[in-house]
C-alpha cells in the first residue's frame, strides 16, 4: 500500500511520509494528539508526555500485544515483545552476555574496521549504505556477537529487507509473511551459533543461557539482537549523514569531531526506530481520549522527538542540545540495550570519513527504503575532496558541528 487511505491523515507508506513525516506528525500533535487509526485499528500517539508514559508504564501499556487479543506468530516473541515476568527472564542472561565483552577492544576493532572501509573508497561517487553502513554494522554486530558473518551475502540482505519491510505488515499486508519468513531464516543463522557454542562475545553468554530459559524465546530474542544491530545502525548511519548534510555541516573538520551529543541530536530529527506498539492492559485516560483494556497504542518517536513542548526549536539541529530526553533508543524496560554502542559505530565512521574528507557531498537525490517502522535510505551517494597527506584534524576547540564561524 502506496497511497493515503480515504480520509486518513497518518499514511506512514505514501510517497509524501516517506519522504518527510515530521508535517503530518506535527498536525496531528497540534489537532489530534490521539489519534484513532481505523485501517490499523490503533491509538496514534504524537505528543512526548504521552509516548513517555506509555513506554515507562509496562503495567498499564504491554508489549506482548497477545494481551490486546491479537495473534502475535511464535517468530514475533522475544524479549522486545515479551512483558515481565517472561521479558526479566530473557534480559538478564542478555544483559550478563553483553558485560562480558570487552567494549574498549571492540571499540578499537570498529575503529580499525572503519577506516579500512573508507580507505577503500576509490575516486568515484561512493555508496553509503552498502559501501559503508551496512559492511561496518555487520562487522560490529557480528564481533559483538563473537559469531562470523553470514556466508550466503545476498540471501542475508534480502531477508533482512523482508524482514523490515515486514514491520509495516498493518499497513501492507502482503509484506507479512515474507517478514515471517526472512524471521525463520535468521533464525536458522542464529541457531547455528548457537550450535557451534563459540567461546567469544555474547553467544557464550547466551549458549550457556540456553539451558535456563525457552530456548526457542532465546533463540528469537539473539535473531533480535542481531539484526536490530545490523539495520538500525545502518539506518542510523543514512540518515544521520544526510541530516547533517541538510543542517549545513557535512565537512570533514565536523565528522572528525562528532561526539556522542551529535549522534544523539540526528537521532532525534531523524531516527530509524519511528514507532512502537503497546497493548492497553487496563482502561485508561490519555490525552483527554478514554483506552480500553485490549486496544493497541502506537507509540510515534519520531514525532515526539519534535514535540516542542520538550525540544525548543524542534527542527534545528542543536548539537549541544542538553538535556536532549528523545526517545530514538526507546525508554524503560524496553529500551535498546545496544544504544552506546550504536554511538561508538557511528562516531567511528564519521571519524574515519573527516580523515580522510576535506569535504563530502551528496550526489543526486538519496532514495528512502520503503519502510515507515524503521525509517531509513537504500541510497546515499557521496563524493569527497581528500585531505592534503599532511593534513590532520583540526585542532580541539575548533566549532562543532551546526555551528556558525
Amino acid at each position: 500500500m502506496t497511497g493515503e487511505p480515504d480520509g486518513e491523515l497518518f499514511a506512514p507508506l505514501s510517497p509524501a511520509m516517506l519522504a518527510d513525516p515530521r508535517p503530518v506528525y506535527a498536525r496531528l500533535r497540534a489537532e489530534d494528539p490521539v489519534h484513532w487509526h481505523e485501517q490499523l485499528g490503533v491509538w496514534v500517539l504524537t505528543r512526548h508526555e504521552d509516548c513517555l508514559r506509555v513506554v515507562k508504564d509496562t503495567g498499564t501499556f504491554g508489549s506482548d500485544l497477545r494481551k490486546s487479543g491479537r495473534d502475535v506468530p511464535w517468530q514475533r516473541l522475544s524479549m522486545q515483545t515479551l512483558d515481565p515476568p517472561e521479558h526479566t527472564e530473557l534480559r538478564k542472561p542478555v544483559l550478563a552476555a553483553l558485560r562480558t565483552v570487552d567494549l574498549e577492544r571492540w571499540t578499537e576493532q570498529v575503529r580499525r574496521t572503519a577506516e579500512e572501509l573508507v580507505a577503500g573508497l576509490g575516486d568515484r561517487p561512493a555508496d553509503v549504505i552498502t559501501e559503508l553502513a551496512e559492511p561496518l554494522s555487520l562487522s560490529a554486530t557480528c564481533l559483538l556477537f563473537g559469531a562470523p558473518p553470514p556466508v550466503q551475502d545476498a540471501e542475508f540482505r534480502a531477508a533482512s529487507r523482508a524482514l523490515v519491510l515486514g514491520m509495516d505488515g498493518g499497513l501492507a499486508p502482503e509484506r507479512i509473511e515474507p517478514g515471517l519468513a526472512a524471521r525463520v531464516l535468521l533464525n536458522d543463522l542464529v541457531d547455528g551459533w548457537f550450535r557451534a557454542e563459540y567461546t567469544d562475545g555474547m553467544m557464550a553468554g547466551l549458549t550457556a543461557a540456553r539451558r535456563e530459559v525457552p530456548a526457542q524465546h532465546l533463540v528469537n530474542t539473539a535473531r533480535a539482537l542481531f539484526h536490530a544491530g545490523y539495520t538500525s545502525t545502518t539506518s542510523l548511519i543514512g540518515n544521520a549523514l544526510l541530516g547533517l548534510d541538510r543542517h549545513g555541516a557535512l565537512s570533514g573538520a565536523n565528522l572528525s569531531k562528532a561526539d556522542s551529543a551529535t549522534v544523539n541530536e540526528l537521532l532525534r530529527l531523524d531516527g530509524p526506530v519511528q514507532a512502537s506498539g503497546r497493548a492497553v492492559n487496563t482502561d485508561v485516560d490519555l490525552g483527554g481520549r478514554r483506552l480500553r483494556r485490549g486496544e493497541v497504542v502506537l507509540a510515534v518517536f519520531g514525532a515526539a522527538d519534535h514535540d516542542p513542548a520538550v525540544f525548543p526549536e524542534p527542527g534545528r539541529a542543536d548539537f549541544g542540545r542538553d538535556p536532549n530526553p528523545h526517545l530514538g533508543f526507546g525508554r524503560g524496560v524496553h529500551a535498546c540495550l545496544g544504544n552506546h554502542l550504536a554511538v561508538r559505530i557511528v562516531q567511528a565512521l564519521f571519524h574515519a570519513l573527516g580523515d580522510r574528507y576535506e569535504e563530502l557531498r551528496i550526489v543526486g537525490e538519496p532514495v528512502r527504503r520503503p519502510s515507515a517502522t524503521l525509517r531509513g535510505l537504500q541510497q546515499l551517494l557521496v563524493t569527497g575532496a581528500d585531505r592534503d597527506p599532511a593534513g590532520e584534524r583540526e585542532p580541539a576547540g575548533g566549532r562543532r558541528p551546526g555551528a556558525r564561524p
